[in-house]
């Protein structure tokens, strides 16, 4: 007990977990938000209008990868305020010639194709701004991380929520266009809310590229080079069983997974995202301390794995149980797979934020490297699976064995460069197995 009293008074006096649970609390309300405002959303547009928006939105969050050429990471390595500012105009202007080429083309496929329906017509047109301002966004969040803002990057993510789900409510009079719209919106005046109060997002500035934003776009030259094609192969290889389930095992199939996978990686991304954001500032600001950067990746990771492994654990063993209890008969095959991508989504929650020490040692070609690798891996077991083992659990097992040792193997790259010595703490880890994991599993098979 007098240990676990300690613990949370060192966790209490800490910045670094204290800056990780005000911008967990907030990120954890800006989600709830829109599953709240779902409630409503739904029973004012039809089926075919989420559809429609589903595949809008991921053409233009695709597009929005390459927009910014992915300068918004170097604000976070950026220690001077005036880089900081060069960046982010720099970034900017690269976001808008980006959008306008891609405005361009759109009004080309508009004028080729006089058969779109108005509203399609009109969520087409919306991808080039949607792509524009959510990049913006982007970059302001990645300002706040870098001045350890995250009270403000808090009410940023909030503030975005809050307008998205009432613009979506109030657009339901054009249903083919409303969700779209909606969240376009959001976006914007989320973007130009923040820009007004940061002096380093002060606006794009004088049109032509300056001396001193060239400069500093030739030093992080290689986000452009390597970390935009391996976010590209990041989010086409997250996008992967949505494609292919669909073809090997039906309709059926694909919404079970997908309603397992959707529900387990909410507490995944909002822990991630928490994290990372903190634990990369944290990093970059110790990049010169190997010693203090050690001791506290390591101390990180201990705590993470500690706080993981029984929830994960217990997934792992009793999901279809705990489907079939939360929500029903119909899902209990949802839980089953839940069981078998638990290994795979607990490596995720444990190497994505310790993965962003990558960013601070600027490693994007070994990212790119990494996501390619990745990509091709995921893709070779989910055709094996569904031409040759034909059976959906054999097959997400693959995927899920995949996804585990390819983070697992990011987690350890990650502690190489955060100068943590693997030995120590993979007797952590055993320890800890066979302190929480054994008595579950012996407790599984009594019951």
């Amino acid at each position: 007990m007098q240990q676990l009293r300690d613990s949370f008074r060192e966790l209490a006096n800490s910045e670094f977990y204290r800056n990780i649970a005000g911008l967990f609390s907030g990120i954890f309300a800006a989600r709830l938000i829109p599953a709240l405002f779902a409630l409503v959303i739904a029973r004012l547009y039809a089926p075919e209008h989420f559809g429609d928006f589903v595949l809008f939105l991921t053409i233009a969050s695709f597009l929005s990868i390459v927009a910014t050429g992915g300068y918004e990471r170097a604000l976070l390595l950026a220690s001077d305020e005036q880089d900081k500012s060069h960046i982010f105009s720099f970034a900017m202007k690269v976001n808008l010639t980006v959008n306008m080429v891609i405005m361009v083309t759109m009004l080309i496929l508009v004028w080729v194709n006089s058969d779109w329906q108005t509203g399609r017509m009109v969520n087409l047109l919306l991808i080039p701004f949607y792509s524009f301002f959510f990049g913006s966004v982007q970059l302001i969040r990645n300002l706040l991380i870098s001045t350890k803002s995250f009270k403000k990057l808090s009410a940023l993510e909030f503030l975005r929520a809050i307008l998205g789900g009432v613009a979506q409510t109030a657009f339901f009079v054009w249903p083919e266009t409303g969700l779209f719209l909606g969240i376009t919106l959001s976006q914007a005046v989320t973007y130009f809310y923040y820009a007004l109060k940061l002096p380093a997002a002060a606006g794009i500035g004088v049109p032509r590229f300056r001396e001193a934003e060239i400069r500093l776009a030739k030093r992080y030259v290689n986000f452009p080079k390597f970390s935009v094609p391996s976010e590209m192969f990041n989010f086409l290889s997250s996008q992967l069983p949505v494609f292919m389930i669909k073809p090997f095992f039906g309709e059926v199939m694909l919404g079970l997974y997908s309603f397992s996978h959707r529900y387990l990686s909410i507490p995944v991304q909002l822990t991630s995202i928490s994290i990372g954001s903190v634990y990369v500032q944290k990093a970059q600001s110790l990049k010169n301390d190997p010693s203090t950067l050690s001791a506290l990746t390591t101390d990180l990771f201990r705590k993470q794995f500690r706080l993981a492994l029984v929830p994960f654990t217990i997934l792992t063993l009793w999901g279809e149980e705990i489907f079939t209890f939360l929500f029903g008969t119909e899902w209990a095959f949802s839980g089953h797979l839940a069981q078998i991508m638990a290994p795979w989504l607990f490596a995720v929650y444990i190497g994505s934020p310790l993965s962003t020490i990558l960013v601070v040692r600027e490693k994007q070609r070994i990212s790119m490297i990494y996501n390619i690798t990745l990509l091709a891996a995921r893709a070779m077991v989910l055709i094996a699976g569904g031409l040759w083992l034909k059976d959906i659990s054999l097959t997400i097992g693959l995927f899920s064995a995949t996804g585990f040792l390819f983070f697992t193997g990011l987690t350890l790259y990650s502690f190489r460069l955060a100068h943590v010595p693997w030995i120590p703490l993979f007797r952590f880890v055993i320890f800890q197995m066979v302190l929480m994991v054994v008595p579950l599993l012996l407790l599984k098979l009594w019951l």
